[in-house]
């Protein structure tokens, strides 16, 4: 990718560590990631301007993760999703199900499994800037 294509990422997150192995996964990538703490300063960010990836995991308030993905669904449904949460698969598949997010991935963020998340937002949205 060269930088007139650079994607920008929506980081909603609290905890140093999470966001230190996120920060691990950019590297080398074409990405603007841009980090909020709170919701409500994540939630004014997608009211001026768009993010192709959002990265929904848990801010200094303590919210249900599933409250926090449907309020940035609604505020930006047009950006892919990546939940950083612990709930386990069958409970993403069920509560986050009509959502339409790319993935979950665990607190504890292994790398390989983010990698992959990221590998198919990347192929989905070149396909679309081809159309």
């Amino acid at each position: 990718m060269n930088q007139e294509t650079e994607e920008k990422v929506l980081l909603f997150e609290n905890d140093p560590t999470v966001l230190e192995k996120i920060d691990q996964a950019f590297l080398n990538r074409n990405h603007k990631v841009i980090r909020f703490s709170t919701r409500d300063e994540a939630l004014d960010a997608l009211k001026g301007a768009s993010f192709d990836l959002l990265l929904v995991g848990l801010g200094a308030e303590e919210v249900d993760p599933i409250e926090v993905l449907r309020t940035f669904v609604m505020a930006s449904p047009m950006s892919s999703v990546i939940t950083i949460t612990d709930l386990s698969d069958d409970e993403i598949h069920e509560k986050a199900e009509g959502y339409g997010i790319l993935g979950n991935i665990p607190r504890d963020v292994p790398s390989e499994q983010l990698f992959a998340l990221l590998d198919t937002h990347e192929k989905i949205h070149q396909s679309l800037r081809k159309d």
